[in-house]
């Protein structure tokens, strides 16, 4: 009988294993955790370096700092963003986005995801609470009314078998099994757009900048990476995906660099892409109607996705994360159940409404900046001038920094 039982052992599960375990938290220590994960080569110690990254607010490195994985990502390496460049094209409306406008070292970091996983797995394996259960999946769960848990059914290396649990956390992406054998139902919109995701390596250091460049077809982000890579992704219309797809090596650079412009490719001299393929995936916004359930709560993409303008998807998992831990931990010292509705929904009501407000400002974002109606020119042109005015800004980076969450 476990006491928690996530499902998925990515970036976000595997951070709620972490903050539920018992190496920096004596707690924890009779806290019994399991975590299922059906991709085997992680339980080797593989974790596919394909130079995919995601980019971390400085929110939730803190609270990455404060389960105690931080360390471990620092020392296989993370790159500062020091400062973020937002513009329209080649237009002259530039604002700048800057660590010392709100006194800290970084506004985020760019962190590869198989660092990431690295990490979190090999913390996850000191933890002595924490059971690994790779390669498995499940294939069915069942309310037990009477016994007041759940089983779930799973299919590993050595058959099926049934493993019960007081709390049930899907932590399985954006097609989540968890959800929907719950029958939890989701809104959902997709976008008419695809995101093309590359590793570049420049001539010139990058400085630490990261770029947020709008386009007609969607935003076009540099991060850095290292001192001289970036991991680029590029949002392209569905009609042009298999075009830009299809090009060779050379055309695919030509492209690219056109969409980096002329006063940057100054910057960071010649370009060459480093990728063994190029990555792509359909964005969508995604919100369950719901969260949790008796004996069940969803976290990160299995409860919402969102554009990935402004790289806040990550984010937002990551602050479940530590809204739930916090709300589980405070449960188990004062001897409550955790699985119990009137507990999880202390979880619901902390991360429900940022949620929703991330996906829809991303939203609406994604609109106003991908659009070539002329109101649109206007009205955008107009908010990057009106970003410039200091107090504007300074909230708009204290809620992207994630600082309200940790």
């Amino acid at each position: 009988m476990f006491d928690v039982l996530i499902v998925g052992a990515g970036m976000v599960g595997a951070s709620l294993a972490c903050a539920l375990g018992d190496k920096n938290c004596a707690a924890n220590r009779d806290l019994k955790v399991g975590i299922i994960e059906g991709n085997g080569n992680f339980w080797r110690g593989e974790f596919a370096a394909d130079g995919r990254a995601s980019a971390i607010a400085y929110g939730s490195s803190q609270i990455w700092q404060n389960i105690g994985v931080w360390g471990g990502m620092q020392r296989r390496g993370v790159t500062p963003m020091h400062a973020i460049q937002v513009s329209e094209g080649d237009l002259p409306y530039q604002v700048q986005l800057r660590c010392e406008d709100m006194g800290q070292e970084a506004l985020g970091y760019i962190v590869e995801n198989s660092v990431t996983l690295a990490s979190l797995w090999e913390f996850a394996r000191e933890c002595q609470n924490l059971e690994l259960i790779c390669p498995a999946k499940i294939l069915d769960i069942e309310y037990v009314k009477d016994r007041d848990l759940i089983r779930v059914k799973i299919s590993s290396e050595i058959g099926e078998q049934y493993l019960e649990t007081k709390l049930l956390v899907g932590a399985d992406g954006g097609r989540s099994l968890v959800r929907q054998l719950a029958n939890i139902a989701i809104d959902q919109r997709l976008y008419a757009q695809t995101c093309i995701v590359t590793t570049i390596q420049s001539e010139q250091p990058h400085h630490n900048f990261a770029h947020e460049r709008f386009q007609p077809s969607g935003p076009f982000a540099i991060l850095p990476l290292g001192s001289d890579r970036a991991c680029i992704v590029w949002t392209a219309t569905t009609e042009e995906t298999p075009h830009l797809l299809a090009l060779d090596d050379a055309t695919f650079l030509q492209e690219l660099t056109n969409r980096f412009g002329h006063p940057l490719m100054e910057k960071l001299g010649n370009i060459k892409v480093i990728s063994r393929e190029r990555a792509s995936y359909v964005p969508r916004w995604m919100h369950s109607q719901t969260y949790i359930q008796p004996r069940l709560a969803l976290i990160g993409d299995a409860a919402h996705t969102t554009h990935p303008i402004a790289g806040q998807g990550m984010n937002l998992g990551i602050r479940d994360v530590n809204a739930l831990a916090k709300v589980l931990k405070a449960a188990y010292q004062n001897k409550e159940d955790l699985g119990a509705i009137a507990v999880l929904k202390r979880y619901e009501s902390k991360r429900k409404w940022d949620n929703l407000g991330v996906i829809l400002l991303t939203h609406i974002s994604n609109i106003l900046f991908s659009n070539h109606n002329w109101f649109f020119k206007v009205l955008r042109r107009f908010g990057l001038l009106l970003l410039q005015i200091s107090p504007l800004k300074r909230i708009l980076m204290y809620f992207m920094m994630g600082l309200h969450q940790v």
